[in-house]
């Protein structure tokens, strides 16, 4: 079995609808932080696969989240990040459309800076560049 865990998911969930823009600024982010913690803790303590779809930019957030899954291969797959300004606007006008989710160009670019390429340090057995 696979599971998922994505915090956009538990956003619109603990919101109650799928417009993501307003999930975000309707719901207290420390719940959504709370029931976060709780799916990673109860997925690390079972054999299934788990896939964290997050954007995780610093190597803190992947030591924490990893450290909950101490019996489990971890592997992080690694998507290349944009820095062109038209390209990122062009998917985040597409990422409106279809799922009713804009994320803030500034919002992009400060995490494309404080951005930490992934090591095995951080607790992964592998890394997967694509």
């Amino acid at each position: 079995n696979i599971k998922t865990i994505s915090r956009d998911d538990i956003v619109l969930e603990v919101a109650g609808h799928n417009d993501y823009n307003l999930a975000f600024d309707d719901v207290d982010q420390k719940e959504v932080d709370k029931i976060l913690t709780q799916r990673l803790i109860e997925a690390g303590l079972q054999s299934d696969d788990v896939i964290i779809d997050m954007t995780h930019m610093a190597s803190k957030r992947r030591m924490k989240n990893l450290m909950k899954f101490p019996n489990h291969t971890k592997v992080g797959i690694v998507f290349p990040h944009l820095t062109d300004d038209d390209e990122i606007i062009r998917r985040n006008q597409i990422r409106l459309y279809t799922e009713k989710k804009s994320i803030p160009i500034s919002v992009i670019k400060d995490m494309i800076k404080n951005y930490q390429e992934p090591n095995k340090d951080e607790g992964f057995d592998d890394i997967i560049f694509l």
